[in-house]
């Protein structure tokens, strides 16, 4: 691969990178997903700190911070759902979803996961519909590479592209690159 192949050592993301793309590029909205996902690691790892919190004994300032970090987790979150789900409504209502039964730490490894195998839109649409809206279900058939998961995303994809021929679907293939979180 040159040089020319990728924008990665500009944008703070190395080449080696998992990608959704089929060529093997990091595309831009993947990049946004992987600084999205930072952002919300950052804010999901924060360990609090009880002498800090301590230190403050007036509830209205302490209800005031946690009511602060609550707006920006779920901007975070927001803005990590609204790349992945890439336009598409169902997708971004699917994920929302799972952000509320899985909370965020094992929502954002599920959304690490999606991303990593190249599951955006209306691919993460069916994928809900094959598990059922089960998210669990979902992370379980991500982690274990589902032969049959693939196979119905993609012939649903196909399926979408044969009465909406001015749309061209992305297919899923499993990512053989490690998963790195």
């Amino acid at each position: 691969m040159s040089c020319e192949s990728c924008t990665g050592c500009f944008e703070a993301t190395p080449c080696s990178a998992p990608s959704p793309s089929l060529n093997g590029h990091i595309s831009k909205e993947y990049r946004q997903f992987l600084k999205s996902a930072r952002i919300c690691s950052s804010i999901v790892g924060d360990p609090q700190d009880p002498g800090h919190i301590a230190e403050h004994n007036d509830v209205a300032l302490k209800d005031k911070k946690s009511a602060a970090k609550k707006d920006q987790e779920d901007h975070s979150f927001n803005t990590l759902i609204s790349i992945l789900a890439n336009g598409q409504f169902t997708a971004q209502t699917y994920l929302a979803q799972a952000y509320k039964q899985c909370g965020p730490s094992t929502f954002l490894h599920l959304a690490r996961t999606l991303a990593h195998h190249g599951f955006w839109g209306r691919l993460i649409t069916w994928a809900y519909l094959y598990v059922k809206e089960d998210s669990a279900r979902l992370q379980t058939l991500l982690d274990g590479c589902d032969p049959e998961l693939l196979q119905t995303v993609n012939d649903e994809a196909a399926m979408f592209e044969v009465f909406n021929p001015s749309v061209s679907c992305q297919r899923v293939r499993w990512n053989p690159d490690p998963f790195a979180e």
